[in-house]
């Protein structure tokens, strides 16, 4: 299980290595975590930051990957998904420049905690950070699935602030949140004396433009649907995961994904037999050759799909499903334009079933 911290970064090069450096000292399997940072191109430090990043990859070199970003100025609501974009963690992890990883093997403690949501891996997980315990998530973790299933990390409306508020509202929708008090990442906030006003707690707060939390605040307020409809999304996949699945031995393409039997559109109505209104005898036998080889092998490849759910390879194995009451089938989801080339992976003939 890869696990991808995501810290967009400002002004503060000293602090962000001591974070790195607590996450590598606290961390017991280093080549299954990655750290992504994005940097302002305008940051009155961002030399310091090229010159950390150098280091960083040589002295901790351990690590999955560890890449800093260089581009526009934006909010960390977008900078939170820029990285999300780029990462390949199966967990994604909120960083902050002020947090200290306090707990050893917390990694390998974090992958025990969410075995629980193995069937679908939709939650909301977050540490003890020494401010808020179990009260409020501030530095969220979700599941690649999370990200997938809502295309971003964050919500990216905000300016600065309850982003995590968000995730964390989402997930209580979903009863779907998991707090993990053996694990302490500290959060070395100024509100608790714990590090000194500086000029990137300030710009948040105090700037010409205003406090940007209060604008925050009132952008939050107005989206409690957009929220709503991420949860309804999410419970989704939810949903798929409690499914009787016939589910493939053999995957290897990024398209893959479970699909609804009763969502997919059939090239051809039912009949008895289950094939077309006329079936040649050799069809009647090759239906009943696969749900015997399914019955006894399972199902060796997935279904092909378009887009508008139509099955474009696999008809048969859809009407399995129907007849023994499986709910879900995995499926390659592709351009049809795409078709071919599936074919070829994915092709086994007739007479060497099982399918």
């Amino acid at each position: 299980m890869i696990k991808s911290i995501l810290t967009p970064t400002r002004n503060r090069p000293n602090n962000c290595e001591r974070f790195i450096r607590s996450v590598y000292n606290s961390t017991t399997s280093k080549q299954n975590v990655e750290m992504l940072f994005y940097v302002d191109n305008d940051d009155p430090a961002i030399n310091a930051y090229k010159s950390l990043e150098l280091h960083s990859k040589k002295e901790f070199e351990d690590f999955k990957n560890i890449k800093f970003i260089f581009d526009e100025p934006q909010s960390v609501s977008i900078s939170w998904n820029d990285l999300a974009e780029k990462c390949v963690g199966d967990v994604l992890i909120m960083g902050n420049d002020d947090l200290v990883y306090r707990t050893p093997g917390w990694e390998q403690t974090l992958e025990k905690e969410l075995v629980q949501y193995e069937e679908d891996k939709i939650y909301v997980a977050w540490f003890e950070d020494k401010i808020n315990g179990e009260n409020h998530c501030a530095f969220p973790m979700v599941s690649k699935e999370w990200y997938k299933c809502l295309g971003r990390f964050t919500p990216g409306c905000f300016n600065f602030g309850y982003n995590d508020t968000w995730i964390f509202e989402v997930g209580k929708m979903l009863d779907r949140c998991h707090f993990i008090p053996s694990v302490v990442v500290e959060h070395l906030h100024f509100s608790q004396g714990k590090s000194e006003m500086d000029d990137t707690y300030a710009r948040n707060r105090t700037q010409e433009k205003g406090n940007l939390y209060a604008k925050d605040k009132l952008i939050f307020d107005k989206t409690r649907a957009v929220r709503q409809e991420d949860r309804d999304m999410l419970r989704e996949i939810i949903g798929m995961g409690q499914a009787t699945k016939l589910k493939p031995k053999i995957i290897d393409d990024d398209d893959f994904e479970y699909v609804y039997v009763d969502k997919l559109k059939k090239e051809w109505q039912p009949a008895a037999h289950k094939l077309k209104d006329d079936p040649l005898p050799h069809q009647i036998e090759q239906y009943k050759k696969l749900c015997e080889s399914i019955d006894k092998n399972g199902m060796t490849h997935p279904i092909i799909i378009a887009s508008d759910m139509r099955v474009l390879r696999g008809n048969q194995r859809v009407w399995y499903c129907i007849d023994n009451n499986i709910q879900a089938i995995g499926a390659y989801k592709i351009h049809e334009q795409d078709v071919d080339k599936y074919i070829q992976k994915t092709y086994i003939h007739k007479d060497d079933y099982p399918l």
